[in-house]
Order: structure tokens, then sequence, then C-alpha cells
């Protein structure tokens, strides 16, 4: 039994106040005083609940049964605005419900004018003033729009200076050495010795082993790889007996059989075992922990498989500059960087780098699942390469930071990213750091590019060839979108940060302007062409620093 949300239609249906959710039933349960499981089909299929947009830990479900009082969500002001048909009215109320949404999980205390621009997802060119003008002369209706400005007015704060802090890494990220750090640690992943790189590989049909160029998985080896970076990060800092690194294994446990797919039998046949990979960076208190991830398996291409786009069927696993190595590598990066911050003392809380495995077809998030289950549990056990086994189930998870793709800079709408948070005011409270340290680093923009190396230097280009590096820029000013779960630009609900969020996890994705339809997502070309070096070291670069912002925090 339990709660959840959707996994291919979210945010979930809403009437008036509520949501409406389908809760799962009991369909099965151990016999008292023996192992063996009673099922039973008898059983109701479950029920339809709905919950109050203020009952935020979903504590008292209306059971839809036999009525639900019909409410209304949205102000008078909204509604009547939302009656036009035009796409600017559709798409402001869908901004404006976002923006309703984050003051109510504030407890409704007025948002900071700069989230608010953020959280209406605007153009980066048009200012929060300029866009509550545009939304006065849009509404037909003078008094509707009337009301509407003067409760804008109340649940955002009034204008005033803001006072940005100094930042915490950006020292160690602002510059040529890490960008290229980044650009070569993303090429290796995607175009070294790594080939086979889904879980599911080596899939048994004719087609695919005729073209794949080796007969196992390399997934196995990519984990290898990690753990041998964070050990050299580790020894190099002076942090041998403080900081770890090791696995999580796991089984791959599914409920029909997969015999396709080489990864699943092997599982099944005891040969080989799923693991996500994980570091241990401490800080003065070890009961809490900010988690900082992302997935390392790689997906099938689909014009490799699509026989309509003219492939074999062979499922092959793509490069994965982008999807998901330039995560990847901006782990590898932070781990020196938050060593040293912990043996400075700088961290009050640990930081865990996360390697998930399995986020890609056919695994389902089972890395995402298999950590949320042990850490509901409490029964994380990392395992080290000499066999130590470390209990680290008494630390609480803080927050969690996972990427998802952060390296495209989508063509027809520039310099934008998503910050996601999951459906939890904690997660918004995590995405309201990614926004301060956004808003530090476009700050520091134009005073960095006043330096000798860079005033004279040009906006930066991608490559075409992956043997080059792009040629050193200017540094990039780019615009964190906070889109909330009822956003619909959000990407949480497809990627392994939809699994966090239904656990009640606080989780925040950190993931470039999404567009699915575009060259380089899922097929042949998720290669160093379509990685945009300035845009991304500049989106690794911020989500460091609002790691270490959580983790520095008292």
């Amino acid at each position: 039994g339990g709660l959840f949300g959707y996994r291919f239609f979210y945010p979930p249906m809403k009437t008036g106040h509520y949501s409406i959710y389908w809760h799962r039933p009991l369909v099965a349960w151990m016999k008292a005083g023996s192992e063996e499981i009673e099922i039973s089909g008898d059983l109701p299929t479950g029920y339809i609940a709905c919950y109050h947009e203020k009952d935020i830990a979903m504590e008292k479900p209306v059971e839809l049964w036999p009525r639900l009082e019909r409410r209304e969500i949205y102000l008078s002001a909204l509604r009547d605005f939302t009656n036009g048909h035009d796409h600017y009215a559709h798409q402001t109320s869908k901004n404006l419900i976002s923006l309703l949404e984050a003051h109510r999980m504030q407890d409704e205390k007025p948002l900071p004018r700069s989230l608010a621009h953020k959280l209406l997802n605007l153009s980066k060119h048009k200012s929060l003033e300029e866009w509550l003008d545009e939304l006065s002369i849009h509404t037909p209706d003078v008094k509707a729009a009337s009301r509407m400005r003067a409760h804008l007015d109340k649940i955002i704060e009034p204008e005033k200076e803001v006072v940005l802090p100094e930042p915490i890494t950006y020292k160690y990220t602002a510059n040529r050495t890490f960008e290229e750090a980044w650009w070569n640690d993303i090429k290796f992943l995607a175009h070294g010795e790594f080939v086979n790189k889904d879980n599911a590989d080596v899939i048994t049909d004719a087609v695919t082993r005729s073209l794949v160029t080796k007969q196992e998985r390399d997934i196995e080896y990519v984990g290898n790889y990690f753990i041998g970076r964070y050990r050299k990060a580790i020894a190099e800092a002076g942090m041998e007996g403080k900081a770890v690194c090791g696995e999580l294994p796991f089984k791959w446990q599914t409920d029909f059989e997969f015999s396709l797919y080489g990864g699943w039998l092997g599982n099944q046949e005891g040969r080989i075992y799923e693991r996500n990979i994980l570091m241990v960076i401490p800080g003065k208190s070890r009961r809490e922990a900010v988690v900082f991830g992302d997935h390392y398996d790689t997906a099938y291409m689909e014009d490799v498989y699509s026989r309509e786009s003219g492939g074999s069927g062979a499922r092959i696993s793509a490069h994965g500059a982008d999807d998901n190595y330039s995560a990847s590598a901006t782990l590898l990066l932070a781990a020196p960087i938050f060593l040293k911050l912990s043996k400075e003392g700088k961290l009050e809380r640990d930081i865990w780098l996360i390697h998930l495995t399995g986020e890609e077809f056919p695994s389902d998030c089972m890395g995402a699942r298999n950590f949320s289950k042990t850490a509901i549990e409490k029964n994380i056990h990392l395992k080290t390469p000499e066999g130590e086994d470390i209990d680290l189930s008494g630390t609480q998870i803080a927050g969690l930071y996972v990427m998802d793709m952060i390296g495209h800079n989508r063509d027809n709408d520039h310099n934008v990213f998503q910050i996601s948070p999951g459906k939890s005011k904690a997660s918004l409270n995590l995405a309201r750091q990614a926004h301060k340290a956004n808003m530090i680093w476009n700050n520091l923009v134009p005073e960095w590019n006043k330096f000798p190396e860079r005033v004279h230097l040009d906006r930066g280009k991608r490559v075409l060839d992956d043997t080059e590096i792009p040629a050193p820029a200017k540094f990039l000013a780019i615009n964190g979108e906070v889109r909330t779960q009822y956003n619909p630009h959000s990407s949480i609900f497809n990627t392994d940060g939809q699994i966090f969020s239904d656990m009640g996890i606080p989780v925040v994705l950190f993931m470039e302007n999404y567009d699915i339809s575009r060259t380089g997502y899922h097929d042949t070309h998720d290669t160093m062409e379509n990685i945009d070096l300035d845009y991304g070291s500049a989106f690794a670069a911020i989500a460091i620093e609002t790691v270490a912002r959580i983790a520095n925090a008292k």
C-alpha cells in the first residue's frame, strides 16, 4: 500500500483545492507465525483519495465516495484571466500556478523577487516589473487585472537591495583548468574504453550480438574507474581514514523475466550484480548528509534500433556525452574541492557523492529505487574495495541534488537550465539555495570577464570534431528557472528525481533546458559535438557551489 505519484502522467489530476491520487491495494502478506505468503485476488483494486493543498504531509485523505465537494483553487482574478484562449493567457496561467504553489509551500510567506522571477520562467531579457505590466495589458478584464496585480504584490516581497554572500567554491571552478578537466573527463567516459554502458548489456539477440564490438558489459569498469579516481583524490588530499568510497551492491529484481537482456540474466544467475558508487566526505556532524548524484548508465540509441529510422533493430548503448557523463564529470571534479573544504573544517555536514546505476530503459531507475529503499529502512551499508562494511544508516539525508544532462545548451532557448524541486517544502528550500548560487555566479561573471585572459574573448562555440577542445571564451551567465511540480516544463517526473520525491526525500533536479526532440538525445549523436563547454562548465560550477552551501549551512 502507499501513495504514489504518476510516472508518465504527472502532476496528478487536480479538482478545486485537491490533488487526486490512486492508492495501491494490499494484495499479499506474510501469514502469522510463518514465512508463507498469502495472496488474494478478492481484495479491492485500490481506492481513489484526494488531499487538500494545505495538507503538505498528506495525512488527511478524503476518500472520493460518495462525492467530493467542489472548490476553487485559484483567485477569481486568475480564473477570469485563464478564460481566454490565446497562447499567452494559457502559458501565463501555468507560470502563475507555479508561483502560487511555491507561495503555499513557503507557508504563504512572501517570495523574494528574484525567486518569483525564476518561478515564472520568464525570458532572461524580461524583468519581473516588465512582466507584471505586460500581464495587465493582456488581461481584457480591467478589474480582474487589478485584483491579480494586488494579489501578486502581496505574495512577492517589495523590491529591495539584494546582498549576495561570498562564494565558497568558484575560486576552484571559474577557470580554464576546470573547464578543460570537465571536457576531458566527459570525453574519456563517452569515447574511451567503455562501450556497453547500459545495465541490460549485452542483449542476446543475433542482430545486436553481430554489431557490438565486445561481448561483455562495461558498467562494472565505469564503476571501478570512479572508485579509483576517488581513492586517488582522497590520498592526494591526505584524507585517508576519514573520507571513504566504495559500492552499494544489490541484485536486479523484476516482476517479470527479461531473459533477452544479458545484464538481467547475469543477475539472476549470480554472475554479476548491480551497484551504486558512493563517496563519503565527512563534515563536522556525521548525523546529516547532503547527497550529490547522477546516473552513470547510458541509453540505447533510437536511430540504431528503429527500423523506421533506417536502423537495424540492434540495442547498442549510446556514448552518453551529455546523458549522463556531463554530470559524472562534475562529480569527479567536485570531489577534490569538497575534500579540501572538509579538511579545512568548512563542512557542517557530510557530502555524499553518488553515481546511481540503472536510470535508463529497461532498468527504470533501479539504483534510485534501491538507494531510497535502504535510506528509508536505515540499512545503508557501504562496501569498500578491501571488503570493509561501513554502516551509514545513522546518517539522515538532509537533501539530495541529482543531475541528469547538464551539458547541452538548447539552440532555440539559449543559456537556460532548470532547477526542479520535488513536491515538498524542503525540496523548495533546496531549490532556493541553487537559485542563490546561480545569482552569485551571474553577478561575478562581468568581473571575471575583465581579467586579462578573458577580456578580449568572444562567446564560445561548439566543436564538431571530438579530437579538439573548444577555444577559451568569455564566462557565461546562465539562467536557472525554478520549475515546481506543477510546471509542465519540469523534467523531474522523467528522471531519478521522481523516485526520491515520491519517497519523501528532499530533492532537486539539475537539468539543462530539456528538448526531447533534439538530435543528440538517446541516439548516435550523444557525443562531444552536442556539449557546450562554456554553458556546461558554468552549470557544473553552480551545482558544486549549491551543494557546498547546503553542506556549509549551520
